[in-house]
């Protein structure tokens, strides 16, 4: 598995940063892409992924929150990264997950930047199937069955 490269926004993936990303990811002779975007203020899943080019061995999922919700639903990756303990109990409630994080840690932020918070949590232990086993993030666990599904066809 490659690291996770942040690219800022969705529109990062449109047309020619599409191609520069996937182009990289190819020369390091990955097997399956995998395309994780938000769906954001977009009415339609297919219309999303429609919008995104993708070859053989690339595929597309759309989480229909921020992924930043997940941070919250793992709290023990979150309790490390604020240093005491923490529970959300609804964290897809949220709609802006990043600011909630910054509540939660004493209103200090990241340094502005979800790529930065992204590996402060990755660095605190962070973990899709944790975030998946909270009983309110239904998005996490479809992520991680969409991956079972691509793994099983390949």
């Amino acid at each position: 598995m490659v690291g996770i490269r942040p690219v800022g926004s969705k529109n990062q993936y449109w047309e020619d940063r599409l191609e520069s990303h996937l182009s990289i990811l190819n020369d390091l002779n990955c097997d399956q892409i995998i395309i994780l975007v938000d769906l954001d203020n977009d009415s339609c899943i297919t219309e999303t992924k429609r919008l995104i080019k993708t070859g053989i061995n690339q595929h597309v999922i759309v989480s229909v929150k921020e992924f930043e919700n997940w941070f919250l639903a793992d709290f023990q990756a979150l309790g490390k990264l604020v240093s005491k303990e923490v529970y959300v109990e609804f964290p897809e409630m949220e709609d802006e997950p990043v600011r909630k994080i910054i509540e939660l840690n004493n209103g200090k932020g990241f340094g502005g930047s979800k790529p930065r918070l992204a590996v402060k949590m990755r660095n605190n232990g962070f973990s899709i199937q944790n975030a998946a086993e909270h009983p309110n993030c239904p998005s996490a666990k479809y992520f991680l069955n969409k991956l079972k599904e691509i793994a099983v066809q390949n």
